[in-house]
């Protein structure tokens, strides 16, 4: 669930004062809300100096005024709310998931911004309007896990070991995607990394990692809904996993994590799932959906410089979760 502005409040600071001055301290998860990974500060405004304009995905923060004022409007995609920061021994609490901008009232200011993770510009949301349809449709997943497993966005940070994974698996999982190659290397994983995350809720795909829950979070694969259509609430299921933990049910169950999410929370009404002649493992993920055959569309993908049949499976939303697991 999204955050709203009724989870943002000023909070108040302890304050030790004597004759020598007054001294403010802040606590990660006492006075802080959050463990605090980072901390910046900004400093040498100009009355009226605009800052901010975005949103974080899954980042949480804490604005403190250190010097001078601060108009800090906040929007949660439905409403917007506006707060005045003066005091040192207040802080301004920030959810992930709220649009914040905000205004330098005097000269020399100085405003400190505590953090719950360290700096990642795929976490950031910089467009207003994008912001807004992330918002109105339900948004990228923080993240889905059935305790075994995690499925989340990528981030910068997992870039190499997207790598490794692809490299190791290129001779299994590159016989059915062109893309896994041994020389998929860090940079193309980057690149990659970069287009997965969409410009709002209303994009074309959401492309996710999957990681393993029980070896501290080791990248496993990958998985998709993609080619969606909006009008027709249908989109395309597309996964992999990695040759080192093939066999232990991880496709399948990222699967159901990504139907789920596709149902529940973008509301599509239909996910097809195309399987390449052939790719036995692939089918019985479909399979194990509840998704029926529906028939082969022939030359329908080509690679390796030939064209390929591939099998139609298809999954209604009344139709999930299937009420048995297949034998």
């Amino acid at each position: 669930m999204f955050s709203t502005l009724d989870e943002c409040s000023v909070i108040g600071l302890p304050r030790v004062q004597d004759a020598r001055g007054s001294l403010s301290f802040v606590e990660g998860g006492r006075h802080c809300p959050f463990a605090i990974a980072r901390l910046f500060y900004m400093y040498g405004f100009a009355v009226g100096t605009r800052r901010g304009g975005h949103a974080h995905r899954e980042c949480q923060q804490f604005l403190i005024a250190q010097e001078g004022r601060f108009e800090i409007t906040l929007h949660d995609g439905s409403a917007e709310k506006t707060f005045m920061l003066s005091r040192p021994d207040q802080g301004l609490n920030i959810p992930a998931g709220i649009w914040v901008s905000l205004v330098s009232l005097d000269e020399r200011s100085v405003i400190t911004a505590l953090a719950s993770a360290p700096y990642d510009e795929t976490d950031y949301l910089r467009d207003f309007g994008a912001f807004l349809a992330w918002r109105q449709s339900g948004g990228m997943p923080l993240a889905l896990t059935d305790g075994r497993i995690l499925v989340r966005p990528y981030r910068a940070g997992d870039a190499a070991a997207f790598s490794r994974s692809a490299i190791e698996s290129a001779a299994e999982v590159g016989r059915w995607l062109a893309w896994c190659r041994p020389d998929f290397d860090v940079d193309r994983a980057a690149a990659y990394i970069r287009r997965s995350l969409p410009a709002g809720a209303h994009a074309d795909a959401y492309s996710l990692g999957v990681f393993d829950a029980t070896d501290g979070g080791a990248h496993a694969g990958g998985i998709a809904i993609n080619r969606i259509d909006w009008d027709a609430r249908c989109g395309n299921l597309g996964y992999w996993i990695a040759t080192r933990v093939a066999g232990r049910g991880f496709g399948r169950a990222a699967a159901k994590l990504m139907c789920a999410f596709a149902f529940e929370t973008l509301g599509l009404r239909r996910i097809e799932i195309q399987v390449e002649l052939g790719n036995t493992g692939s089918r019985r993920i479909a399979e194990g959906l509840g998704a029926r055959h529906e028939g082969t569309l022939r030359s329908r993908v080509h690679r390796d410089g030939s064209w390929h049949d591939v099998e139609v499976f298809g999954l209604l939303r009344d139709e999930f979760p299937p009420p048995t697991e297949p034998k």
